[in-house]
């Protein structure tokens, strides 16, 4: 299957799959400066060495890097199935008490299905300019009418004997320009201190992370990714994919979170011993905030993404 990237962590899977290949990858990326061809002559596995030695043809350019970081993926990520070592959450609905029983054997994920590109940076500029965008959407939606009543205005200047028709003419264009009634009449104006604290709390609570979301039945996958690492900028995947994708999106990626509790130990009546001792119940009163804006669903699991990627028939 031909592997379209969006998003691959190159330092990740270079640590992850040295270890497994004996240092194979490593050799690999000190060789990427200066074209070379290398027979088997490495350790590990059988045939490990010679797989990664076939495409250790390469010079310094960025894009021929790229294709030798996208070709040990799927190297990496074939050793690991062949071995039985990833969770492979491809069908169309996953029952949550059989994951629940099942998760805690694998630390690998694979993950196939429609996703959300949640962009946490879009979102708090939302927030912060939702009632200027809310008074230009209301502005552009009367436009055309206020220049008609414009017109009917200008053509009536000076006409004494339709006095009423004016004043109508009047009323109407003054309600019309007023902008910001026209906007919260229709629901594009909130008060600003409420969208202020929300831009707040989500600047707080998430960053500026970018989220892959997907959902298989019962269950909600979240995968945050790095953007140092993504293929291309986070706008441009939006426009092309769109914000929910009509496309499945596979991520593969390593357990982080999954269903174990994260509740809080806080202890307000306790005379603390040192400075040391108050500032750890301080994290603790600090994770029930977390846990009230960002915290884990019951029926989540976050992952660390390792790549996440469209297949290609």
């Amino acid at each position: 299957m031909i592997k379209s990237f969006i998003y691959l962590d190159e330092e990740k899977m270079y640590s992850l799959s040295s270890q497994i290949f004996e240092g194979i990858t490593e050799y690999v990326l000190n060789e990427s400066g200066s074209e070379n061809q290398e027979s088997e002559t490495q350790k590990g596995p059988v045939g490990s060495g010679k797989v990664l030695a076939d495409v250790i043809k390469n010079t310094n350019k960025s894009t021929e890097k790229k294709f030798l970081h996208d070709y040990s993926l799927t190297v990496f990520e074939r050793y690991l199935e062949d071995k039985g070592r990833i969770l492979d959450l491809s069908a169309p609905s996953i029952d949550l008490d059989d994951l629940k029983v099942s998760i805690n054997d694998y630390s690998f994920i694979k993950v196939k299905a429609r996703a959300i590109f949640s962009d946490v940076d879009k979102i708090t500029e939302l927030f912060t300019e939702f009632n200027t965008i809310g008074e230009a959407l209301a502005h552009i939606g009367a436009h055309e009418n206020i220049q008609n009543l414009k017109q009917q205005l200008d053509d009536i200047k000076g006409q004494t004997n339709d006095r009423n028709k004016k004043s109508k003419l009047d009323a109407e264009y003054k309600k019309l320009t007023n902008i910001s009634k026209l906007a919260k009449e229709q629901g594009l104006y909130q008060d600003p201190k409420f969208m202020s604290n929300l831009a707040l709390l989500t600047k707080y609570g998430f960053s500026d992370q970018f989220e892959i979301q997907q959902t298989c039945g019962q269950v909600i996958f979240t995968s945050c990714l790095k953007k140092e690492f993504l293929r291309e900028k986070e706008d441009l995947l939006v426009k092309k994919y769109s914000r929910k994708t009509e496309k499945e999106v596979v991520v593969f990626g390593i357990i982080s979170q999954a269903f174990s509790a994260n509740e809080p130990e806080i202890n307000d009546d306790q005379d603390f011993s040192n400075m040391k001792a108050a500032l750890t119940n301080i994290v603790e009163h600090l994770t029930t905030i977390e846990n009230s804006i960002s915290g884990k669903q019951k029926n989540e699991i976050v992952i660390d993404p390792i790549a996440a990627y469209f297949e290609v028939q």
